[in-house]
């Protein structure tokens, strides 16, 4: 398995040496692959899609093969935010529920009856989850969530992160799904 990330990842820098008709170089192809560094495999194609938006026209090659990946490195960031907070809201969730003396239905029933679409701040009001952190609750399951939680967390914190990759995968692709169903319909 190895050998073939290692031929896929090849084939990348050759490809972005191509799109920019850079020639080949030792030096060069290895400032790509540092520059690249933090691309995953499974990100090569919306890698592209951002470097070919137009937005850097007056960018070389290279500037903008680093501003793409930078925008890889602050949207993991984001996402790692995200998991962080989702996995404290669930983690103070399950621990009221569980110091709740009151409940006559065990622990992880009163957590998977919650409506987590309505938890709100208690000082502000403001409802704590969006629409893709309900959608992340939804994929991964209340069980899994209220069994997982207070185990291990960077293994919890993993599991989501690639969930909310997930979930933004998917809506990337309905964005050009409609875009193409538009463009479709008006020729």
């Amino acid at each position: 398995m190895e050998n073939y990330d290692i031929a896929i990842r090849t084939q990348f820098i050759t490809s972005l040496m191509n799109y920019f008709k850079i020639e080949e170089d030792v030096n060069l192809r290895a400032h790509i692959d540092d520059l690249t560094s933090k691309i995953e495999r499974s990100q090569y194609r919306e890698f592209f899609r951002r470097l070919s938006s137009g937005e850097m026209s007056f960018k070389n090659p290279f500037e903008k093969i680093s501003l793409v990946s930078k925008s890889f490195v602050i949207d993991d960031i984001k996402e790692d935010k995200r998991s962080k907070k989702l996995y404290n809201i669930m983690y103070e969730l399950r621990k009221n529920i569980i110091l709740d003396e009151n409940g006559t239905k065990p622990a992880k029933e009163r957590f998977e009856a919650i409506y987590i679409s309505k938890i709100k701040d208690k000082n502000s009001g403001e409802f704590l989850l969006d629409s893709d952190d309900i959608e992340v609750i939804r994929n991964l399951g209340k069980s899994w969530i209220f069994d997982n939680v207070a185990g291990d967390k960077s293994y919890f914190l993993n599991i989501v992160d690639v969930e909310y990759k997930h979930v933004k995968e998917l809506h990337v692709r309905a964005k050009l799904t409609d875009k193409r169903a538009k463009n479709g319909s008006n020729t």
